[in-house]
């Protein structure tokens, strides 16, 4: 398949098929971007005078030629890959059992909707689905062979039925309702499944056959995507073990490769747990604001490594020699946005391969 925006497609698909194999090509898999130019491409002129947020994400017309506009003027090297996430928010197929989105400049916000622990309450809607659903085949549709669509952010089945009930009831839930939050999760769990079949079977021509996903730079033959559960770092061991431990078995026989959002220090509680998952792939870490460099974490990440699960990580720039030293490249992807043209990018490449082991 030839992708206009990415000249070496076919080198990155077999770079990509040894990640998933645990494997490498002479070094870790790389995301390296660049400005054409270098310098930023300047902001799209919208088709009409004002867009609400709204608009902005839902348009489909305008997310296509946006997207267009900042790819094109964008330099996919390594192991980048031009692709675009439908901007739903985050656990969206909330939306599916009538959760309520409120845009927010720099997020995407749900209204709770279910104010009892009453599973008759928790019903699926076909025709909230169809939004999705025609907004991802349209921009699929006319992206095909320019750039790749990839997954959505409906992810995490926990967090799906915290955006349906809220934080603070679900926190509730789980000691006076547990049966409750069992069931609504395996509930959603079988919607989550058919309608993440249906964005496959819609985009997969786009993506080569197979399925990408945007912001962690992954590509996959067959269907593949991230999971996660936020929620978690407000919980126990005990309470993850029991409730979030059977979504990830579920989901993750449900995809041909996964990958996991970990989201920060607060969830290494869970980890022995999380490695325990026999077919999760991959660990992405997040470094969250506030918390130490992710160069101080490179004991759980060798953990993580030994158990037999690939990494996908984002460092800053100066992170990134330590980590490749000291980190086996084998189902490994580094992820930069901090090069600042090609010949850094040149260094970069040839730094992983002098560290590849």
């Amino acid at each position: 398949m030839i992708i206009k925006y990415k000249e070496n497609w076919e080198e990155t698909k077999k770079r990509m098929d040894a990640f998933w194999n645990k494997e490498y090509i002479d070094r870790c898999c790389l995301s390296i971007k660049l400005p054409k130019n270098n310098k930023p491409a300047e902001p799209l002129v919208l088709p009409k005078e004002h867009y609400t947020l709204e608009e902005s994400r839902t348009d489909v017309d305008f997310v296509f030629r946006r997207s267009e506009h900042w790819i094109k003027n964008t330099i996919y090297l390594a192991e980048a890959i031009p692709s675009v996430m439908p901007g739903f928010g985050v656990a969206a197929h909330s939306c599916y059992f009538g959760s309520k989105l409120i845009h927010a400049p720099d997020t995407i916000w749900f209204e709770p909707v279910i104010h009892e622990p009453d599973i008759n309450k928790l019903v699926y809607d076909e025709n909230a689905f169809d939004i999705h659903k025609n907004f991802t085949s349209d921009l699929a549709e006319r992206s095909n062979g320019l750039f790749m669509v990839g997954g959505n952010d409906n992810c995490g089945i926990i967090d799906a039925l915290a955006n349906l009930r809220s934080n603070d009831d679900l926190l509730i839930d789980l000691i006076d309702n547990p049966e409750f939050v069992e069931k609504a999760r395996d509930k959603i769990t079988e919607v989550w499944k058919k309608t993440q079949k249906e964005f496959y079977d819609i985009t997969k021509k786009s993506n080569d056959g197979g399925s990408s996903h945007s912001w962690m730079q992954t590509w996959s033959r067959g269907i593949h995507g991230q999971l996660q559960c936020d929620f978690s770092v407000m919980i126990s061991a005990k309470h993850y073990e029991r409730f979030v431990l059977p979504e990830l078995e579920e989901c993750t026989k449900f995809y041909d490769n996964s990958t996991y959002h970990f989201d920060g220090q607060e969830q290494i509680r869970h980890l022995d747990i999380l490695l325990s998952v026999k077919n999760l792939d991959n660990i992405q870490w997040t470094h969250v604001a506030g918390q130490p460099k992710m160069s101080n974490f490179i004991g759980v990440f060798n953990k993580i490594q030994k158990a037999g699960k690939g990494l996908v990580l984002a460092p800053d720039s100066d992170e990134i020699p330590f980590l490749l030293k000291n980190l086996s490249h084998k189902g490994l992807i580094i992820i930069t946005d901090g090069i600042k043209n090609i010949d850094e990018a040149n260094d970069l490449i040839k730094l992983a391969e002098q560290y590849a082991h």
